[in-house]
């Protein structure tokens, strides 16, 4: 079993908006909704947890709620402070299920493709622990605390990681209760597994599947959603 989690629990203070970003509307719908749309149509995926705010509960049946139609078992939970509290929480009512598998993924990357889930899904069959990442075009400098250089990295080694990060449940669960015994804070959910000593495997991303952060962003993917709509 492929279980989405898509966690949609932030307040989105860099958009500079009263409204929580993954609620603001692109092309009439809001922009979680594309993004629950792709895995709710994707023959790959069995159940969809979505991690909310609990402040933004009835948002979210009004506005997201009310017009999905599904046969997939469809659930939500409410987040904590911080993202790595929300995924905790998604993982809660799934981690009696050691064997199947989870695909977390960021509420506001609305354009991840199928092809995205795709790879995902067979890189954890074949490894139990994969990120979805892009390879850096950019040189990356390696910064010391009083902002000089410290050095330059190899940009052919680096990668950009991107969501959906796909685990057996098993493996994340013991990561996410071991980051949280030792009040270890990641930024993202690899992070918590490769502490575990388990090599976590790269699947090919997409410049497209970039995570909305600020008003720019949300410029591109309302052009983005309307030239894929058209």
């Amino acid at each position: 079993m492929f279980i989405a989690l898509i966690v949609a629990a932030g307040t989105g203070e860099r958009m500079n908006s009263v409204i929580p970003k993954q609620f603001l509307p692109v092309l009439g719908k809001p922009l979680l909704a594309y993004t629950i749309d792709v895995f709710e149509k994707s023959p790959l995926i069995d159940e969809i947890i979505i991690v909310i705010n609990k402040n933004h509960e009835k948002q979210f049946q009004e506005q997201i709620l009310t017009h999905i139609h599904t046969h997939k078992d469809l659930r939500y939970v409410f987040g904590g402070d911080t993202r790595q509290d929300s995924v905790y929480a998604g993982l809660e009512l799934i981690y009696n299920r050691p064997h199947d598998h989870v695909l977390i993924h960021d509420g506001v990357r609305p354009l991840v493709s199928e092809e995205i889930l795709k790879r995902s899904v067979e890189g954890v069959i074949k490894y139990g622990a994969v990120c979805c990442a892009i390879p850096s075009v950019d040189t990356l400098k390696l910064c010391k605390s009083n902002g000089s250089i410290e050095s330059t990295l190899d940009r052919s080694i680096v990668w950009r990681a991107q969501t959906p990060q796909s685990f057996k449940i098993s493996i994340i669960w013991e990561a996410i209760q071991k980051a949280k015994a030792e009040n270890f804070h990641a930024t993202d959910d690899s992070a918590m597994v490769e502490r575990l000593g388990i090599p976590v495997y790269l699947v090919l991303g997409s410049e497209d599947n970039y995570k909305i952060t600020t008003p720019q962003d949300f410029i591109r993917a309302e052009e983005n959603l309307r030239w894929k709509k058209s």
